[in-house]
């Protein structure tokens, strides 16, 4: 092997070893999070309308950053710095003066849409109309603060700066656990969006005052104004990352859409159907957390070995990649389905939910399981596409689960209820892999 693809696997490991502990440190206080709402509020009507727009907050969230800004400019960045770090600035500067300008008009405009269509089908779950607009908005500024501080970690990510991140994002999981606590008695509901909200203060603060030390920029300079009709240097990058926004867009509104519709048809079932397929489906982050830690370590050096133009030793690498995720995953996976009514007992049995309740997101979750390998796996391999900016392959991906999920959901749902909505999910994940392997495979 040559020296520096031996130089370039090791930093990969050393930031690998470094980085995974750190990140489920993280993850477990995110996951803690529901844990503490589960038992402190349980699965009532109103929990299913607060989960209701967490998930569009979320999807929001998806859509304008953590799928598609975050993918797209990581790659480009890497594109520039290896032009020098007169160009990484330029590239930086030009993308987040536009961002910053479209993102919260485009968040404020998706979050009204929601709610109009929303209320056909989904009402206020006996909350005045005020507490319910509260909520809402609570929600807005959640997703606006967010979408941001994902750019920020974009940049430090590209710098191979892991560590902040994960570390304030630990930190943030007991800061809004601790918020809700305080809260709760006076604020009731609302306690929930306020402490997100303070939760992603906190990491967007110090994200963007370290961005500004890295890319050696003040603050100020730091998100100097452009023109969005510019013809400075700097413009090309901001038309070739809002392009690829676009496109990536189109895929995370794709994938967004999936547990929207899954919530909206889940709706339908009764009361706390919402809030079960959401208990269940937190339960996956403990396994998918365990592989989705490392993807912003693969997706930076996957991106740096693609901007070299050694196609050859980011297929060996993302390959390797693969085989780590089986032969470590499968076991632990097992496992997981054998004692999933343990975990659930352990995690959500010390509060309001009821043992029924608990069983029926027992039942939930094994389902989940049963297509989490390939989901796992399809995740890797989407970041190897991204790496190589292959947007188009990310998005037809998306909109075959799109098209299908509604219609095998309303199909499944006529013999299994709930169950038959994580069937839809568990079972679509096979193809998907299938397809988005042999489009790497073919494009390799």
């Amino acid at each position: 092997m040559p020296k520096n693809d031996s130089q370039s696997q090791t930093t990969l490991l050393k930031n690998v070893l470094l980085i995974t502990p750190l990140s489920l440190i993280g993850r477990v206080g995110t996951f803690l999070i529901s844990v503490a709402l589960a038992n402190w509020f349980g699965d009532t009507a109103e929990m299913d309308f607060i989960y209701y727009y967490w998930g569009i907050a979320a999807f929001l969230i998806e859509l304008l950053s953590a799928a598609s800004a975050y993918s797209v400019l990581v790659p480009l960045l890497a594109e520039a710095r290896a032009k020098g770090e007169a160009e990484a600035q330029r590239c930086v500067q030009s993308v987040l003066s536009h961002y910053i300008r479209l993102m919260p008009w485009l968040c404020c405009l998706l979050v009204a849409i929601s709610w109009g269509i929303s209320q056909l089908f989904f009402p206020n779950a006996g909350l005045t109309t005020s507490a319910a607009i509260s909520i809402v908005c609570g929600f807005l500024i959640f997703a606006v603060i967010a979408s941001f501080r994902w750019m920020l970690k974009a940049i430090l990510d590209t710098y191979q700066v892991f560590h902040l991140p994960v570390i304030v994002q630990g930190l943030r999981a007991a800061l809004v656990i601790g918020t809700m606590f305080l809260c709760r008695p006076y604020m009731s509901w609302f306690s929930i969006p306020i402490a997100l909200i303070i939760g992603e203060l906190f990491q967007t603060i110090i994200l963007f005052q370290r961005c500004g030390a890295v890319l050696k920029l003040s603050l100020r300079n730091l998100f100097a104004v452009i023109p969005i009709y510019s013809d400075t240097d700097g413009f090309p990058y901001a038309k070739q990352f809002l392009q690829q926004c676009l496109l990536m867009m189109g895929a995370a509104t794709s994938d967004g859409l999936n547990p929207v519709v899954d919530r909206g048809m889940g709706s339908s079932l009764g009361a706390s159907s919402v809030s079960k397929l959401d208990y269940a489906f937190h339960l996956c982050a403990i396994p998918e957390s365990l592989t989705n830690v490392t993807l912003p370590v693969l997706l930076s050096h996957w991106a740096k070995i693609s901007s070299s133009g050694n196609g050859k030793q980011l297929q060996q690498s993302v390959w390797k990649g693969v085989i780590v995720v089986i032969v470590l995953m499968v076991p632990f996976l097992i496992g997981f389905y054998i004692f999933r009514s343990n975990i659930v007992a352990l995690l959500f049995g010390h509060g309001r939910l009821s043992v029924a309740g608990q069983q029926h997101i027992a039942s939930l979750f094994g389902i989940y399981l049963i297509g989490m390998l390939p989901r796992l796996i399809s995740r890797l391999l989407i970041r190897a596409h991204l790496a190589r900016q292959n947007h188009l392959t990310v998005v037809t991906a998306t909109l075959i689960r799109l098209v299908l999920n509604p219609f095998l959901n309303w199909i499944f749902m006529q013999y299994w209820g709930l169950e038959g909505i994580a069937w839809s999910t568990a079972l679509l994940s096979y193809p998907i892999l299938a397809y988005i392997a042999i489009e790497f495979w073919r494009k390799g």
